[in-house]
């Protein structure tokens, strides 16, 4: 899940929590692996062609790791959206870009941690 802040929202798990609410239909997301403290696992500068009238630049993804009580309510926020579950392994096998790789592997790595 991804997005942007809307004008005036200065925390980004924040913004994460709702923009991830808002492309999943999940109301109970909540941080992971420690709810009294969202975890950062991944800072990345992509780059975002130019589109919607908008010149080419660049983004700074902020990524967080949420979890759910409700997995089976999950719902695309579009039908066009190819939202599924899926394990690490399946997921670094459908990964094409490096930097979401690594968000994987570190996943991986709090995962084994247990």
């Amino acid at each position: 899940m991804g997005g942007h802040g809307d004008p005036g929202e200065t925390d980004p798990f924040a913004i994460a929590v709702r923009e991830a609410g808002e492309e999943t239909g999940l109301s109970d997301l909540v941080a992971w692996p420690d709810r009294a403290r969202p975890t950062l696992v991944h800072v990345v500068v992509v780059p975002v062609p130019a589109g919607r009238g908008e010149p080419e630049h660049e983004h700074a993804d902020m990524r967080y790791l949420l979890a759910t009580a409700t997995p089976d309510d999950a719902t695309p926020e579009s039908p066009s959206a190819a939202l599924r579950w899926l394990t690490i392994d399946d997921a670094l096998a459908l990964v094409g870009e490096d930097n979401l790789r690594t968000t994987l592997i570190r996943v991986a790595q709090l995962l084994a941690e247990g």
